[in-house]
């Protein structure tokens, strides 16, 4: 894959004192939030370390959930595929009410993948964003951080399949966040959905290795688990069955992901067309798009016709069932067609067999609403546990 540098297209409120900021710095009193039109990619320029803030800009509070007092938008270096720093975005939310001794405990939202497009990432979008989980956690106690996946104004970015690059993102956000918000505790948690809950589950084996010595990662939890896309993307060919829309539609994200050199080949006719629009379009309206279309349909030849390119797949997309540092919860409802339901329960099973930190949750009901309902209290009565 080439090395990309994205360039951040949306210009927002810039003052003088928004410079960057060497990493573990001061945030500025202006709490103005840096958007250069060209951003500087280089890993050896002053300040540019993963987890270093650029700088950051209060949310009005118009725009705020009902559950958050206050909030900002913050941008910080870290690492991509490349292993070069780019600027990424983060939100930071604090709960109504007065801090605790300490200060707010941080729960991650890590939320499903909700497309390629700048408009798309959850910090601009309510929905990406995932805010009925966000107003859950708030009235929790947690302040919550929500970070994008990927670089800044990136149109396609490798990150958004790759999970252990997405959970090193994750840790960066929060280098970055406690420093950007005084009133929040070192001790931190993740809550993932289906590409996020990938990333937690990388975090539950890596994040006391990857953060530094002032954090203090308490564990993970996991829904809608993505197990089994490293083999059903990495084995794509003609004659591939038809997935759900949701799945579909992922696959199709994974492939516009990638640099055209290496998946134009073996794309059809109509996956070209499909990959051309997940650039552009956000999932609601990539699942409507691929309605109908069998994985076959996708390609012309076999994605292991490049067996480089299936192998980097594999790499980075596979989830690994063990070797867990902290308390993992994987959550799978029943009734989930946003992911390969088989492998999810197949992977729950696998995981806890191998850790004694896992628990493992499914929901025997045949109401989608009440499994719902079942593991939002489930993940909350988790993340309760874990401060």
């Amino acid at each position: 894959m080439t090395t990309r540098h994205p360039r951040l297209r949306t210009t927002l409120a810039v003052t003088a004192a928004a410079a960057v900021l060497a990493a573990g710095g001061a945030v500025t009193a202006t709490r103005a939030f840096a958007a250069p039109e060209s951003s500087p990619q280089s890993a050896s320029s002053p300040g540019q370390t993963p987890g270093a803030v650029y700088a950051n800009q209060e949310l009005p509070a118009t725009g705020l959930p009902a559950a958050a007092a206050s909030g900002q938008r913050y941008s910080y270096w870290t690492t991509g595929v490349d292993e070069r720093v780019h600027l990424a975005v983060a939100t930071m939310l604090e709960p109504e009410g007065k801090a605790p001794a300490g200060g707010w405990p941080v729960v991650v939202n890590a939320p499903a993948g909700y497309g390629l497009a700048d408009r798309c990432n959850a910090s601009v979008s309510p929905a990406a964003a995932d805010r009925d989980t966000v107003t859950r956690l708030l009235r929790r106690g947690f302040a919550v951080i929500t970070p994008d996946y990927g670089g800044v104004g990136a149109t396609a970015s490798p990150e958004y399949i790759d999970h252990s690059v997405t959970a090193r993102n994750v840790v960066d956000a929060v280098l970055a966040g406690v420093v950007v918000d005084g009133s929040v505790a070192p001790r931190w948690a993740v809550l993932g959905d289906t590409q996020g809950a990938a990333a937690a589950i990388e975090l539950a084996r890596k994040a006391t290795d990857w953060q530094d010595g002032d954090l203090d990662f308490r564990g993970a939890a996991a829904t809608s688990i993505p197990a089994g896309l490293d083999d059903l993307i990495s084995g794509l060919g003609p004659n591939s069955p038809a997935v759900s829309e949701a799945v579909t539609a992922d696959v199709v994200y994974a492939l516009a992901s990638l640099d055209a050199e290496d998946v134009n080949p073996i794309l059809s006719k109509s996956g070209k067309q499909l990959v051309a629009k997940a650039k552009t379009q956000c999932a609601p309206d990539l699942r409507k798009s691929v309605r109908g279309t069998a994985l076959g349909d996708l390609v012309t030849k076999p994605v292991s016709s490049d067996s480089k390119l299936a192998a980097s797949l594999r790499k980075s997309l596979g989830i690994s069932r063990s070797g867990y540092s902290r308390p993992l919860l994987l959550s799978q409802t029943l009734q989930d067609d946003s992911i390969q339901l088989h492998e999810a329960l197949r992977f729950l099973a696998d995981a806890q067999l191998a850790s004694n930190r896992v628990q493992s949750r499914s929901y025997l009901t045949g109401d989608a609403a009440d499994g719902v309902r079942q593991e939002q209290t489930a993940v909350l009565n988790f993340l309760d546990d874990l401060f």
